[in-house]
């Protein structure tokens, strides 16, 4: 809720720290980046802390080196491709790969789940 009502706001808000229109433009910019990375930040965080409290250390494991490893270099990449745009959005290209790799890990961990429970019912 609060990542959309920032997202609404978020050129007065963003004003209330510049009258500069180009920096008001980068930065509006910067801010929905930042808003988009943090709702597929939350989601990964989500599939990590699964994975955790159901002692899956391993999607633990590659989520959390992917999500700190693959920044750097899609920076570099984004950067030599688009420019300023590319830093703009590297965090959020960055989750959201994160985000996918969490739902690739997380879809067969719910069928043994779902296994589990229906034999449980079955005994």
């Amino acid at each position: 809720m609060f990542v959309g009502i920032v997202y609404i706001f978020r050129t007065p808000i963003f004003a209330l720290f510049t009258e500069d229109k180009e920096l008001l433009s980068v930065g509006t910019l910067i801010l929905v980046a930042m808003l988009i990375s943090a709702l597929f930040n939350g989601f990964a965080g989500l599939f990590m802390g699964i994975f955790q409290a159901t002692g899956q250390g391993i999607p633990t494991t590659i989520l959390a080196v992917l999500q700190g490893v693959l920044y750097i270099p899609i920076i570099f990449i984004l950067h030599m491709t688009f420019g300023l745009q590319g830093v703009i959005w590297s965090m959020t290209v960055t989750e959201i790969i994160t985000c996918l790799v969490g739902v690739i890990l997380f879809i067969p961990f719910l069928f043994r789940l779902n296994k589990k429970s229906i034999a449980a019912h079955e005994a």
